[in-house]
């Protein structure tokens, strides 16, 4: 089934595929952003509801329910709340989607594509609620080892109730049940730089630059918490001028290497700062810092808002990968 459908993660207006045992179709978007070449990665999601859905075929919907029942309440305090986020997640991760959306998948992607699983559920990105990095997504894997591929969805669904998960959908007000979530299968990328951009500044609430934070290697990077800091640079909308805020000091960039096998792992590479472009070459740091406010700019004129921006830069190429209004 392809509809048109505004992304679950808020992003561009386009045809999503949604696997539902029908008629599927691989989905790549260009777009040309004020002169910019720009990419959208084929993809697919695994909708809302299909984790209920395996839960009730495993016969384990009861016992689903009755843990999150008790989720509600449990205590932090004497590990009640540790216990049963773990007997949830214990009881999610075992759970697969059904061989027909494996097979549907696999007919979507190339047989040699890599994929990465990527969480989309129902309460991130709300307004005053970013919950950046705070469920999983698992790159490097592929429909074509279903032993694996299955893993990754199960741990993806299971991320909705880590002890995180649950404590920041309490100070938000969001009741445990009223959570479910939604699989973004993508094509996996090997980036050269990974990025998010900020179209309002996020510490002075300046709407005439870009934010730009950048890191080696894969987005991984710059979400799951790693120690050090990225590249930063500001970008104006409308002189064109780009200011170098920081530099990168990230020990390691994660790769995923081609010959490698699909089993959901990165590798963690050294990285070598005096052979990244971005740190050497001021020309490069300028056009690049230029082309991501041009990118930023055009998303955020064309949703309204401001936007919180993801994607990387493979060789020239300018992939997104995800756009939601900014918190």
């Amino acid at each position: 089934m392809e509809i048109n459908h505004r992304n679950i993660h808020g992003n561009l207006q386009e045809k999503v595929v949604f696997v539902t045992c029908e008629d599927e179709d691989k989905v790549s978007h260009i777009r040309s952003l004020n002169g910019q070449s720009v990419s959208v990665p084929a993809g697919a999601v695994i909708p809302f509801g299909s984790m209920e859905s395996a839960l009730k075929a495993s016969g384990s919907i009861e016992a689903f329910q009755s843990l999150i029942e008790k989720i509600e309440t449990a205590k932090v305090e004497g590990g009640e709340l540790d216990k049963i986020c773990s007997e949830l997640q214990e009881l999610i991760s075992s759970q697969r989607p059904t061989t027909k959306t494996i097979d549907s998948l696999a007919n979507i992607f190339p047989s040699n594509k890599r994929l990465i699983v990527r969480s989309s559920a129902n309460v991130e990105d709300l307004a005053g609620m970013s919950t950046a990095g705070l469920y999983d997504s698992i790159p490097n894997v592929s429909p074509s080892n279903p032993l694996v591929f299955g893993k990754a969805i199960g741990r993806v669904w299971a991320s909705l109730y880590t002890r995180r998960a649950v404590l920041s959908r309490r100070a938000a007000g969001v009741p445990q049940k009223d959570a479910t979530m939604a699989i973004l299968v993508q094509e996996m990328l090997s980036p050269d730089l990974s990025f998010v951009l900020h179209t309002m500044s996020p510490t002075d609430r300046d709407s005439n630059s870009v934010i730009a934070e950048i890191a080696p290697g894969l987005g991984e990077t710059l979400a799951s918490g790693t120690r050090g800091t990225p590249w930063r640079l500001s970008s104006g909308k409308f002189d064109g001028q780009v200011r170098t805020l920081a530099f990168a000091n990230f020990s390691e960039e994660l790769l995923v290497l081609g010959g490698g096998p699909a089993d959901g792992e990165m590798v963690h590479l050294t990285v070598d700062y005096s052979k990244k472009p971005l740190t050497i070459d001021p020309v490069f740091r300028r056009q690049l810092g230029q082309r991501l406010c041009a990118v930023g700019f055009f998303l955020e004129q064309k949703f309204g808002c401001p936007q919180d921006v993801e994607g990387c830069l493979v060789g020239k190429d300018i992939y997104i990968v995800q756009t939601r209004p900014q918190p």
